[in-house]
């Protein structure tokens, strides 16, 4: 036998710039399930497994679906530019 320790590299997959949301299911009470997606698209699958109708982040329907997994449609956010003097540093505390 080898003894030797075997080094796999992680799998990594490349980064979305953006928010990304983490994969949910949500069973329906009427049948099927609402599926949450890693890029924030929500489908709706029926009992046989047919997505019959798919939201992403960007329609306008999207909140209303998103709600159920407790999300809720944010402005992008902008870094604050604040007022700077040339040549100084923000105080360090």
């Amino acid at each position: 036998m080898n003894d030797e320790l075997v080094r796999r590299k992680p799998s990594r997959t490349p980064a979305h710039r953006g928010r990304r949301f983490k994969r949910h299911e949500l069973e329906l009470a009427d049948g099927g399930r609402l599926v949450l997606g890693v890029d924030g698209s929500i489908d709706h699958v029926d009992d046989h497994g047919t997505t019959t109708h798919s939201w992403t982040p960007d329609d306008p329907e999207w909140p209303d679906q998103a709600i159920r997994f407790g999300l809720h449609p944010q402005a992008p956010t902008v870094t604050p530019q604040g007022r700077r003097v040339q040549g100084t540093k923000p105080p360090r505390w």
